[in-house]
């Protein structure tokens, strides 16, 4: 059975950065990041209660415990709010099959590609919660070294990312935009992290680069949004862009604006 909200909540626990906050008790800390009982103790509850909550024997939280929670464990927003999605997706919405995951509305791509287009020569893609391009302007595609030269079912962004080593060529702060992919991959698919077609991506990119598993087992969560980044372009000159993110929750895709950097 999966434990997600489990599996969170120990993957924080252990992270690194928060062993520098971690109470000095004399001799060398044998845990990297806090021990159970100093979360709970940060949290104000039980130390069993918050190892059946690790363990997945308790599955619904309240939403003040999870907040404590996420006080203990400096969970940014983006992370506090996953915490508490994972919590309202377990176990009363598991499915007991996994069919495959809907296609995205065919009307909704039709509209979607009218408006990367209109906003030509700017680079613009919309993807779905698995990071594939739904839609996408010539020069959104041309971005991403390469992807328009595959069939439209494998032009997934975050499989670039990770996988082409022209990506890192491309793009100047290459580790940060990998890094948040994976993040946002993990945060666009809180819902349903057993999706079939999610997890056979995960396998894929897990298999093929070491840093996906580490940032993937790490539980990291953002929301992307927008920032600017350095681009590559093809006679080697660098130049500052801005990209900008719009989230279309309901209908399960986001669109991507790159700018130029004022």
């Amino acid at each position: 059975m999966s434990n997600a909200l489990g599996d969170f909540l120990r993957a924080r626990r252990t992270d690194a950065r928060l062993q520098a906050d971690a109470p000095r008790t004399g001799g060398r800390r044998r845990t990297t990041g806090l021990r159970r009982e100093e979360v709970a103790t940060a949290a104000g509850i039980s130390a069993d209660y918050y190892t059946r909550l690790e363990q997945g024997r308790e599955t619904h939280p309240s939403d003040a415990v999870l907040d404590a929670l996420a006080r203990a464990l400096q969970l940014d927003p983006d992370a506090a709010d996953h915490l508490r999605r994972l919590r309202d997706a377990h176990p009363a919405t598991a499915r007991t099959e996994s069919p495959a995951a809907p296609a995205v509305d065919e009307g909704l791509i039709a509209r979607m590609a009218l408006l990367v287009d209109a906003v030509r020569p700017n680079p613009a893609y919309v993807l779905d919660r698995l990071s594939t391009v739904v839609a996408a302007n010539p020069e959104g595609l041309a971005l991403h070294e390469g992807l328009a030269d595959l069939p439209p079912a494998q032009r997934n962004t975050c499989r670039s990312l990770l996988l082409d080593p022209r990506a890192r060529e491309t793009f100047v702060e290459w580790e940060e935009l990998a890094r948040g992919a994976v993040a946002h991959l993990r945060a666009a698919n809180v819902d349903d992290l057993q999706d079939p077609q999610l997890v056979a991506l995960v396998a894929e990119l897990g298999a093929a680069s070491p840093l996906f598993r580490t940032w993937w087992s790490g539980h990291l969560v953002q929301r992307r949004r927008g920032d600017i980044t350095h681009v590559r372009g093809a006679d080697g000159t660098v130049s500052a862009r801005r990209y900008e993110v719009l989230h279309l929750p309901e209908d399960g895709v986001r669109m991507t604006l790159w700018l130029p950097a004022l």
